[in-house]
């Protein structure tokens, strides 16, 4: 194989640990921590910096491999989380082109409109569809603290991705 292929290839691996690993911790680690009863959506912040670091194909093939991962988890309706993961991955994918890496100011406000388009997605997919009305409640309790998590824990995940990415482009 060609130095160029092993790299590839060596790039897929380390995205799919890296998303396993992000899996492990926001499944396994984080509900041990009681931190406002929320803990970080770090599939999130990695599909959305993917798209925003890669483009569309990327992001879509990260948001697909980070809902599969979720509908397997989780019960429900599968597919429901592969639909929103991807559709963020492909969105933040098209602004790949038009924004500088290395500022934190986008990725900040991308993790701060996602985690809302996120939440609001599953209020409405696993509560409203069951007649549960209290949107207030749900933003102030679960929606509002998720998203700040979020939003702080964005800062040290996509600096690390940002760098990641730069290590691969020397390749």
């Amino acid at each position: 194989m060609s130095n160029e292929r092993v790299g590839k290839f060596r790039k897929v691996i380390i995205h799919i640990l890296i998303i396993f690993f992000a899996f492990f911790i926001q499944t396994s680690i984080f509900p041990l921590i009681p931190f406002f009863a929320c803990s970080p959506n770090l599939l999130l912040i990695i599909t959305f910096s993917y798209g925003l670091l890669y483009g569309e194909d990327i992001g879509i093939i990260t948001g697909l491999f980070c809902g599969f991962l979720c509908d397997m988890y989780f019960n429900g309706v599968f597919g429901l989380y592969i639909l929103i993961y991807s559709v963020i991955g492909f969105m933040n994918g098209t602004l790949n082109s038009s924004f500088f890496e290395d500022t934190i100011t986008l990725p900040m406000l991308l993790s701060l409109v996602n985690g809302l388009i996120y939440n609001i997605y599953i209020y409405i997919t696993h509560f409203l569809i069951r007649k549960r009305f209290d949107l207030p409640f749900y933003f102030f309790n679960v929606m509002a603290p998720s998203i700040l998590f979020t939003l702080i824990v964005t800062v040290l995940i996509y600096k690390s991705l940002y760098r990641l990415n730069l290590i691969h482009k020397g390749n």
